[in-house]
């Protein structure tokens, strides 16, 4: 039988839990609060790890605490070949591990995170995992409106709501709001893109690199519209979910890309008059 929305939640309740706990100690803000558990749900599932989850509570207790697991899933996820790793101690700990480096547990997560190709790909595989997570399950574990309903319906002890009983399948189509190409919506969903000047990159360039770390992510690539003979200077990227576009700006306002050799600088595209992309 296909599990319900509410079956979901149900087998995510502890991945819920330490969201909310790691909101609760007041040192958290809520997207790094949830890329960080997202994070730890990868690395559950990457790593076939201890499920690092339920140990939160036990272990990140003060605020200090939450800012350091902040920390270090932000630097797992914005690392760009800047150089080796630190030791995620306390990601280490939450999956399993010793406070000893040469703990087996935390020299697997290390290779996990930093392998032989170094930390870019580490750090590309991490935000792949997580914008995977964001985009599947995560749609509804950090959905407070449906835990809201679910609060409702385990203490008034009510019939089961529409929205608990709907197939997952069918509410993660409807949450995400997978985006065929063709469609132009923009949903919050979209970079926009410039090149230096001189070096530009074609459309494919553009989606084969984004495609390559984050999966099947791209619903459409657009490119300025120019004179014959001359580059475009900009362009955007439209994701088939508002979750990759936020792993890919990791909570910064201008991100710097290198594909193909080239520079490619994305910000999130705020719809306004401008000249024509096609």
């Amino acid at each position: 039988m296909e599990p319900t929305v509410h079956d979901v939640l149900a087998f995510h309740r502890v991945d819920r839990a330490a969201y909310e706990h790691l909101l609760s100690l007041g040192a958290a803000p809520r997207r790094a609060a949830r890329d960080a558990v997202a994070l730890l749900m990868w690395l559950h599932r990457a790593a076939a790890a201890a499920d690092p989850a339920p140990r939160v509570p036990a272990l990140v207790r003060t605020p200090a605490a939450a800012a350091r697991l902040l920390a270090e899933a932000r630097a797992v996820l914005l690392l760009h070949g800047a150089g080796p790793l630190p030791p995620p101690q306390l990601l280490s700990l939450l999956c399993g591990g010793e406070a000893d480096d040469a703990d087996p547990r935390v020299q697997g997560l290390l290779h996990l995170l930093a392998p032989c190709g170094g930390p870019a790909p580490a750090a590309e595989a991490a935000r792949r995992g997580v914008a995977e997570v964001l985009g599947g399950v995560g749609a509804l574990v950090f959905d407070d409106r449906l835990h809201a309903i679910l609060r409702r319906h385990e203490e008034g002890g009510v019939a089961l709501p529409e929205e608990l009983a709907a197939p997952y399948r069918l509410h993660a189509v409807s949450s995400v709001r997978a985006a065929a190409p063709e469609m132009e919506e923009d949903e919050g969903r979209s970079l926009f893109i410039t090149f230096s000047k001189g070096y530009p990159l074609t459309r494919e360039e553009v989606e084969e690199f984004f495609t390559e770390r984050w999966g099947n992510c791209v619903a459409k690539v657009m490119m300025e519209k120019t004179p014959p003979g001359e580059l475009p200077t900009y362009g955007r990227v439209m994701f088939r979910r508002a979750a990759t576009m936020a792993v890919v700006l990791g909570g910064r306002p201008l991100v710097k890309l290198m594909v193909n050799g080239r520079h490619l600088w994305a910000r999130k595209y705020v719809p306004r008059p401008s000249p024509a992309l096609h």
